[in-house]
């Protein structure tokens, strides 16, 4: 039943969207979930609200009246658009920049009390990333038209649908990196995440704050790599590529009609999570939340990468219960001849 709340969530498609949208349904407050493109690709969040409680609404982030319609009855929005590469439609400022700043203009005149924008704990206006550099400086447009809009920075995220542990797994045989996997990274728990955001909404004195999202433990790419590689019992083929060529190559498979990567997303394999030093910036700790670790949570969603003659192994962390359904015991009675 509804509990007399509603929220917009842009960019409810994408990976942390889902599970956003899927904790707000579940608390019975109404979603309305703006789409672009074809509306299948929002259908999946249906089933995670009661009946007519997830609304999906087509709109286009350049257009402030379609903008100012999903956000017209809503308590909060959540703002979670961003890229990693430039498309020929929509450059990195006017989807980090320009529609931020839209989306701060149209929810404030629109009465709305509360918004979330997600941007990177990387997100720095002098970082090696035109991506980086562009959600600086739309957290600070936010901030100019919104002044009450809190910033959630998180780290690089991980879960079912991620690309770090999956990429791993689905390239095992041919696992590109550079800089010989040396990249520091601060892992997060997709649903951990999902999970602070809720909290911030619910909380009054969160009001304009801002929080970091990241793992206390720091682990370099080549620890991923070795985790999966035992989760897994399979040999990760690790080919270390010098950056400049793999940009080269990554601005090449970038010219070609679908996507498959770009250049933008080789300059992020070398920038490291580095959360801030600022004391005001609040974390997991100040919403009360205990990250998951990631060597217990990550066979869960690699699983399906592991060899055959292991696919039924036990989980090796001690202390910890396999991912999969519980075996369904078979009767007599059960059989029909």
């Amino acid at each position: 039943s509804w509990n007399g709340q509603t929220a917009t969530v842009f960019g409810c498609t994408g990976f942390l969207g889902r599970y956003i949208v899927a904790r707000l349904a579940r608390e019975g407050t109404k979603v309305i979930v703006p789409y672009r493109g074809l509306e299948e690709y929002a259908r999946h969040l249906r089933p995670t609200g009661d009946l007519g409680m997830v609304i999906p609404m087509e709109f286009d982030l350049r257009n402030s009246k379609q903008i100012e319609e999903c956000v017209r009855y809503s308590d909060v929005v959540i703002n979670l658009i961003g890229r990693n590469y430039e498309t020929k439609n929509f450059s990195f400022d006017q989807v980090h920049i320009e529609g931020a700043q839209r989306i701060a203009d149209v929810s404030r005149e629109a009465g709305v009390s509360r918004l979330i924008h997600m941007s990177s704990i990387n997100a720095k206006s002098n970082a090696h990333s035109q991506a980086l550099v562009s959600k600086a400086f739309g957290e600070q447009r936010v901030r100019e038209h919104f002044p009450g809009a809190n910033i959630v920075r998180s780290a690089t995220m991980y879960g079912y649908e991620d690309e770090l542990l999956n990429n791993i797994g689905k390239f095992k045989h041919f696992y590109m990196t550079v800089n010989h996997a040396q990249q520091k990274l601060r892992p997060v728990c997709v649903s951990d995440v999902a999970h602070a955001i809720g909290i911030i909404r619910d909380n009054e004195d969160t009001v304009g704050q801002t929080f970091e999202l990241y793992n206390p433990k720091e682990y370099s790419r080549k620890d991923i790599v070795e985790l999966v590689q035992f989760l897994l019992h399979e040999k990760i083929w690790q080919v270390n590529v010098p950056p400049k060529l793999l940009r080269l190559a990554a601005q090449v498979a970038n010219a070609l009609p679908f996507h498959y990567t770009s250049h933008h997303e080789v300059d992020l394999m070398s920038i490291d999570d580095v959360p801030s030093k600022d004391p005001s910036i609040q974390t997991f700790a100040d919403l009360g939340i205990q990250p998951h670790t990631l060597e217990l949570a990550a066979l869960q969603y690699i699983r399906h990468y592991r060899p055959p003659q292991h696919e039924e192994d036990p989980m090796e962390p001690k202390g910890y219960k396999a991912f999969r359904k519980p075996p369904v015991p078979v009767s007599n009675r059960d059989i029909v001849v």
